[in-house]
């Protein structure tokens, strides 16, 4: 079989969909993803089936360009905003004819794709489209809401977001949850910075203290300051934090000088083999504004399964995302980031029974088959057509 799928994002930071195009072609089949700009990030795969880009642009732009691309802009430059996106339509458009057969599949993935190139490429064709995050309807969405009712399966990666986007986009049928699991590997080559980051992990654990992680986005949206402030000047505990540097990451070194460890950011799968060396990890979602809302407190973040598939017992905030995951995978404590209490009894609580939540972990990890979930996509997609 043969997969095409167009994703607009930057497949390195996009750790499901590395994991779908590696499951499909793990399976055998053949995968061309396109994106707007060259990506090599498949260019070692070695396996069952095989994996090819193509790409629309002949060269990258940085991040910010991309964004204005997305968000739109006004006047003149507006307009030649939706100039260039009627190229990339066009473009996608026939990269896609280039590549279709008789058999082959149609799966879009990320809604950006469709914020970027409009859906105008998706006319007359059956399709697969996954939607990573809930967006309200709205003149910016309104693609995303078009292509969704369109396609013959929509793929989501929570379950209330599946019936929250069923009400809003008035679905007929319920979105198939394909939850953000990723594939585990840390026996792979660690890279000089890895190692640094590594080692330093270890010093921490060598000198008798936990080593607390927290991984992911450094924003005020996942407010650090009062875990520092209860573990800060820890005996016991040292906290952790991996990710992009931002003004909140420079904001929290000046505020709490010394009282953290800020090993960097990393590529995945290297902050797999990183985070690997930790004791306990954090998860933090807050909803700080209501266009973000309704996405953090049905969180659908990878790092419940990095850590659980690692091992590593967590404390999280309560809201609905995390909550019921926690609860019935035993694998950790809700806590209260705004007690100082809550949250070192429950650090104390995983130590003292640590064994117990990392084998937890493990089993919470393990009850999701990802491969089993795609083939039922897949089904439900022939059946459909």
């Amino acid at each position: 079989m043969k997969y095409i799928i167009p994703t607009f994002e930057k497949i390195e930071w996009m750790p499901p969909t590395i994991t779908l195009i590696q499951k499909l072609a793990n399976q055998g089949n053949e995968v061309v993803y396109i994106t707007l700009f060259p990506d090599t990030y498949f260019s070692g795969y070695r396996g069952d089936g095989s994996i090819r880009n193509l790409s629309l642009c002949g060269k990258n732009i940085s991040l910010n360009e991309r964004h204005r691309y997305v968000k739109g802009i006004s006047g003149i430059l507006f307009r030649i905003d939706n100039m260039i996106k009627r190229v990339i339509a066009t473009r996608l458009s026939k990269a896609i004819e280039s590549e279709e057969t008789d058999s082959s599949i149609l799966w879009v993935v990320n809604e950006m794709t469709v914020l970027f190139a409009g859906t105008h490429f998706l006319n007359r064709r059956r399709y697969i489209f996954t939607i990573y995050e809930l967006h309200k309807k709205s003149i910016l969405t309104r693609r995303i809401v078009k292509a969704a009712r369109e396609a013959s399966i929509v793929v989501v990666p929570e379950y209330c977001r599946a019936h929250i986007m069923q009400s809003w986009y008035n679905l007929s049928k319920c979105p198939v949850v394909l939850p953000n699991k990723p594939d585990i590997d840390i026996n792979l080559l660690a890279d000089a910075e890895t190692n640094a980051a590594i080692e330093k992990i270890e010093s921490i654990r060598n000198s008798g203290k936990i080593a607390v992680l927290y991984m992911g986005g450094i924003t005020p949206e996942r407010p650090l300051d009062k875990l520092i402030d209860a573990i800060g000047e820890s005996e016991k505990y040292r906290l952790i934090v991996m990710g992009k540097k931002s003004t909140y990451l420079d904001q929290l070194k000046k505020k709490y000088p010394g009282a953290f460890e800020y090993i960097g950011n990393f590529t995945p799968p290297q902050h797999l083999l990183v985070a690997a060396h930790a004791g306990i990890g954090v998860l933090i979602y807050v909803s700080i504004n209501q266009a973000q809302g309704l996405n953090a407190l049905f969180c659908a973040p990878n790092k419940i399964y990095e850590y659980a598939g690692l091992g590593l017992p967590m404390i999280v905030n309560d809201i609905p995302g995390l909550h019921f995951e926690i609860l019935t995978g035993k694998m950790g404590h809700i806590v209260d980031y705004n007690d100082m209490n809550s949250i070192l009894s429950a650090l104390d609580n995983i130590c003292d029974n640590y064994s117990e939540f990392s084998k937890n972990a493990i089993i919470y990890y393990n009850r999701i088959d990802i491969d089993a979930i795609i083939n039922k996509v897949i089904d439900l997609y022939l059946a459909a057509i």
